[in-house]
């Protein structure tokens, strides 16, 4: 028998399983061969003697074996219904577990929170809050996935995850917002570069430079793309690159001048040979958000994880 076969035959059984048996009718047939008695059980399920006897005999009308012996001290099981008893209380005990994992889920206390974040949260303060969190709460997993601003975005208006950390330069309209920190966003060259002993320097001074950029669509490009779009000047773009650890690589080389968080240089800038300096803009501070599609309709699970997130929802810095 083929595998496709196999499963045609389970699931043709199970069908026939859930149109002879009811949930309600083997409960009270557990319950009589446990008590071996019928009132005991109509007592304890709040319902009538007769309708417990009428549920067991449909229910041996309709699989067509004997499963109660009637007499006059109450009930026993037949071989039948002996036979049956381990994989019936299988069921219930399944049930039950699954009744315990649904109240946990909707309590909050266990789950899977799906997260879409751009490279600057992931180098930043998110590994750190999601420990803490699963340090407390280790029935709730937190599945990250890398994107620019502009997919995070589109993944959460399609439903493809339930949280998403974008720059707040990104239209988030449709979404539900949620201020959390601040990205500060600094110049990197390497430490013998010409502009390298200024301690702040503005865009437009970089633009005599060749430039390190990140790839086309991230945040970061369509930022300074615009910014000297703005100044009527071209960025020479030597490179771009897909990571923050590209642009490393190629500014430590000496193939130019580049801007990056600075939660991406700081603990790796010295050792590179990199000169971090002051990036003297206005639009050099960038917020970075938490966005919902609709925060009332997340899980209990993402709206704890949210509000471990949020301390208060005052933006940070980086």
């Amino acid at each position: 028998m083929t595998e496709n076969a196999r499963t045609g035959s389970k699931r043709d059984l199970t069908a026939g399983f859930l149109r002879n048996y009811d949930l309600v009718s083997l409960r009270l047939l557990l319950a009589a061969i446990e008590e071996g008695n019928l009132a005991k059980v109509a007592a304890q399920e709040n319902i009538s003697l007769s309708a417990v006897s009428r549920r067991i005999s449909d229910l041996e009308g309709r699989i067509g074996v004997k499963l109660l012996q009637r007499h006059d001290r109450g009930v026993s099981p037949t071989d039948a219904a002996i036979a049956s008893l381990p994989r019936l209380r299988g069921v219930f005990d399944l049930i039950d577990r699954m009744a315990e994992d649904f109240a946990e889920v909707s309590a909050g206390t266990r789950g899977v929170v799906r997260v879409r974040a751009h490279l600057t949260a992931i180098i930043g303060r998110l590994p750190e809050r999601i420990a803490s969190f699963t340090a407390a709460h280790p029935g709730i997993d937190i599945v990250v996935d890398e994107a620019n601003s502009p997919d995070v975005v589109h993944a959460l208006q399609v439903g493809g995850c339930d949280l998403g950390f974008v720059s707040g330069t990104i239209d988030t309209a449709s979404l539900d917002i949620f201020p959390w920190m601040v990205d500060e966003l600094v110049v990197v060259m390497r430490d013998d570069h010409a502009l390298s002993g200024q301690e702040r320097l503005r865009f437009e001074q970089l633009l005599d430079h060749p430039f390190i950029g990140m790839a086309t669509g991230s945040s970061l490009h369509t930022l300074l793309r615009g910014q000297a779009a703005a100044l009527g000047r071209p960025l020479d773009e030597v490179a771009r690159v897909s990571t923050f650890e590209g642009v490393r690589e190629m500014v430590a080389a000496g193939m130019g001048v580049g801007i990056l968080p600075s939660a991406a240089v700081a603990r790796v800038a010295a050792a590179q040979g990199i000169a971090v300096r002051g990036l003297d803009e206005p639009w050099a501070e960038r917020p970075l958000v938490i966005c919902a599609r609709d925060r009332a309709q997340l899980s209990a699970a993402a709206r704890k994880f949210l509000d471990h997130l949020l301390d208060g929802q005052a933006p940070k810095r980086g």
